[in-house]
């Protein structure tokens, strides 16, 4: 059944003659998947509203930051009650310290940390640290991962001949000469790298799991390569957790992996819905953001008590029994439905998650996706047609397909499954109407 978005469709052609595109984050506009943008009004539980009294089962999650979903109550009332006692205050408050103490117990690679607003100041901040620490100018990442729009790390080497990702003007060429780039889960790149660089590069920052790309995860040795050679040289090891910190357990995925990075940002999750970053790690990295210390990092709303007491309500209900397993029996629920329905429509993609995300790759090959050249081979067309019939079918996801889907705590059993039906019943409508115009597309 078509929408009706008439009302959506007015509005961003109306803002956007006051802000670009309309929007003030690009991937709203859906250019990605080629539709016109929705207008959301509200959200409430696994359910969002559009402007037009459209519902949708929302698996975009806010890109992730919702974990338990939308406006739960429990959040909401913790920050009504703070509103009442002032929005932000200026100076620090009980309420930080408290998200501080919880979060730093949480993971054990942490001995200290700091909250910002936002993933961007997170990493941009280590990045600062790890320069500083090392007195090195030069930074590894990794083709297709994003860390936030930070000059530094949307810098790309001018030569480099690469698929990357947030490619910008207004970067100085300078920054990306201190841009080294290794294709995801190739050791023997990130080897050679260091073989002819070590004693230049400061750090290497990695997401665990690479959300960014849709779901690619590192394979078996990867993460603890990267921390051997950062060992070897004297690099910092960045993991970037805006997306996993407290996803999958309570703390930093780290902890899962026997992986002991020297810095970690966080963001998202730990807002409980509201604008929130931080960065921490060893004392001895984070003593350069100390008064008397060489790196200087400031910000009003840092640490502001809404967002404070948001964060620790919402961890309070994560840390409750079986919060993870019932989120992982979700993951695993929707991986069997997608299985099952694509199987019934000979549909040639794969489904695949870890716990509570998951994302399909859009190719035919049985194999998972290992890195961004793989990711840059699926049917971008299909994904597109395909996210517009699910909005028709009350389903969203991400307007990307280098965003994963995300799962959250209030999805149900029934929810779960509809997706899967839903996602295997559209791309088979897609398939069909490929066919049909192939097969009958007049002769020329």
């Amino acid at each position: 059944m078509l929408r009706n978005i008439q009302k959506s469709t007015e509005l961003f052609h109306e803002n956007s003659n006051y802000t670009p595109d309309g929007v003030s984050s690009p991937m709203r506009a859906f250019r990605q998947v080629g539709s016109n943008p929705i207008s959301l009004s509200a959200g409430k539980g696994s359910l969002v509203f559009d402007i037009d009294g459209n519902e949708y089962v929302d698996f975009l999650s806010s890109f992730g930051a919702c974990l338990l979903g939308h406006a739960h109550p429990k959040v909401i009332e913790k920050i009504t009650m703070q509103a009442q006692k002032g929005t932000v205050l200026g100076l620090t408050s009980p309420l930080e310290h408290l998200l501080a103490e919880k979060i730093v117990k949480s993971t054990s690679a942490l001995e200290q940390i700091r909250f910002v607003c936002s993933g961007t100041e997170a990493v941009m901040t280590t990045v600062r640290i790890a320069k500083a620490h090392t007195g090195r100018e030069k930074i590894v990442k990794f083709i297709g991962s994003y860390h936030g729009h930070s000059d530094v790390l949307l810098a790309t080497p001018a030569t480099c001949g690469l698929k990357t990702k947030g490619v910008t003007k207004g970067i100085s060429e300078y920054l990306g000469k201190d841009i080294l780039l290794c294709e995801y889960n190739d050791k023997e790149h990130l080897t050679a790298l260091f073989s002819q660089f070590g004693s230049e590069i400061a750090a290497v920052i990695v997401e665990p799991y690479a959300t960014n790309m849709g779901f690619v995860a590192a394979k078996d040795g990867f993460l603890h390569k990267i921390r051997e050679l950062c060992t070897s040289y004297k690099s910092l090891f960045i993991f970037d957790e805006v997306v996993t910190g407290f996803r999958f357990n309570f703390g930093g995925v780290c902890n899962l992996m026997d992986i002991d990075p020297d810095l970690i940002t966080f963001g998202k999750i730990i807002g409980g819905g509201l604008p929130i970053g931080a960065y921490g790690g060893k004392a001895k990295y984070m003593s350069h953001v100390k008064i008397g210390g060489d790196v200087f990092q400031s910000g009003t709303f840092a640490g502001n008590p809404m967002t404070m007491t948001a964060g620790l309500a919402a961890l309070e209900i994560m840390e409750q029994d079986n919060f993870y397993e019932e989120l992982e029996e979700k993951g695993k629920t929707l991986k069997t439905s997608i299985e099952n329905e694509f199987a019934k429509h000979s549909l040639p993609f794969i489904f695949t998650h870890y716990k509570g995300l998951g994302g399909i790759a859009f190719r035919n090959d049985t194999e998972s996706m290992s890195n961004y050249a793989d990711v840059k081979t699926q049917r971008y067309d299909i994904y597109s047609k395909t996210h517009q019939k699910l909005l028709d079918k009350g389903y969203l996801l991400a307007p990307s397909l280098e965003e994963p889907i995300f799962i959250n705590a209030a999805h149900t059993h029934e929810q779960l499954i509809g997706l899967a039906k839903a996602i295997a019943d559209s791309i088979h409508e897609v398939f069909y109407e490929e066919e049909e115009r192939i097969n009958y597309a007049p002769a020329m």
